[in-house]
């Protein structure tokens, strides 16, 4: 018996890791290295950038892998009357089936995990690329579309001579809804700073116009910043829940919930009203954000699980070696149901409407699904 077992596993793993490479490696090269080209980005950052961004992908393409490997090889059991030599045999189905039930489910914690590894490796790494290279990013695009555009700043050239601006006209979106400014240059050159993640241009000769109206010639060398990334060292305390490591979020946790009451005790000592509802309101959503984060990182896991349970009674019920269609005929339910359920939990968790446990409502509703029909599976 334990020789079935361990083919079925390695049977189900096998393609698995195969579709998984081919997968990964379509959305690297295919859509990743050759968008970047085409946008004029210098092969050097693209394939700096790959490794980093490999397990951003793995968290989204392993649940769907799995699905297809456990209905090519359930699907072409069944249709090869394998199964039913087990049943002959004396061997309930069951018992080729919990196996991938168990190694799916240490999956879902090797999923559970690339969450950390993206929020503590991945981004901190790609966000140090982008920030290294970003005037190389822009003269790489602006030699071969003639235009470079980023959040609060766009660059349009005549053309590029080294690292000289041609006539470039320039406008920059100023800090906290301030007026547009718009820079217009005889020449000008683009300078990094990867100690602050500043970017700024040093104009020559230039006319300056600002939304307010106001306008000014300027000769000599004029440096105007243009975007400020951040720097390389994250700040937890304004971090995005999703950009935390597990070993973060506690402390951040108890952190907000400090700052919360600290901020509620100042509107009984007499302070103004709308400042400290304004200031609570934002101390609240992040404690909401926080306090969802582990949950719907394991609830996300757990798909890996969900979807097993969900694929392998329905590919031995079709008994068809027809794997596409199994496929399909599991994944398009679980898109139409699984999907929505998740982003509606994590919603409402995220905002306070339920409790952080709400992100779970997706995985319960497929794991019953599953479980029912593995039980009628188990009963025929």
């Amino acid at each position: 018996m334990r020789t079935i077992q361990t083919y079925v596993v390695w049977e189900v793993f096998k393609i698995f890791f195969l579709c998984l490479l081919a997968t990964v490696l379509l959305m690297v090269v295919g859509g990743g290295v050759n968008e970047g080209l085409k946008k004029g980005l210098p092969p050097s950052i693209i394939l700096g950038m790959m490794p980093y961004f490999v397990p951003e992908m793995l968290r989204f393409t392993i649940p769907g892998c799995l699905l297809f490997s456990i209905c090519t090889v359930f699907g072409r059991m069944s249709a090869s009357n394998e199964i039913v030599a087990l049943k002959s045999a004396g061997i309930n189905p069951i018992e080729i089936i919990w196996p991938v039930l168990v190694a799916t489910y240490i999956l879902s914690f090797v999923t559970f995990g690339l969450y950390d590894v993206c929020a503590g490796w991945s981004r901190p790494n790609m966000h140090r690329i982008i920030i290294q290279s970003l005037d190389d990013t822009a003269y790489s695009m602006l030699r071969t579309q003639k235009s470079f555009s980023m959040q609060g700043f766009s660059v349009r050239v005549k053309g590029v001579d080294g690292r000289r601006l041609i006539e470039p006209f320039i406008t920059v979106q100023t800090p906290n809804d301030g007026p547009e400014v718009t820079l217009t240059a005889e020449e000008a050159e683009l300078e990094s700073n990867p100690e602050t993640g500043a970017l700024q241009v040093v104009c020559r000769n230039s006319f300056i116009e600002s939304g307010d109206g106001t306008s000014f010639s300027q000769v000599e060398p004029f440096v105007q910043q243009i975007t400020q990334l951040g720097t390389l060292d994250q700040d937890l305390n304004s971090a995005s829940p999703a950009a935390l490591t597990l070993r973060h979020i506690p402390a951040q946790i108890a952190r907000e919930a400090k700052l919360l009451e600290d901020t509620i005790n100042a509107l009984h000592m007499g302070g103004d009203p709308e400042a400290i509802a304004y200031a609570a309101e934002g101390h609240q959503k992040r404690l909401w954000r926080l306090q969802a984060e582990r949950q719907r990182r394991l609830s996300n896991g757990l798909g890996c699980f969900c979807f097993a349970c969900v694929g392998i009674p329905v590919a031995m019920w079709r008994r068809t070696s027809d794997n596409v269609t199994t496929f399909f005929l599991c994944f398009l339910p679980i898109l139409g149901v699984y999907y929505p359920l998740l982003v509606t939990g994590e919603t409402m968790a995220r905002d306070g409407v339920l409790a952080p446990y709400s992100v779970w409502l997706a995985d319960v509703v497929l794991l019953g699904i599953g479980g029912l029909l593995l039980w009628k599976l188990n009963r025929n």
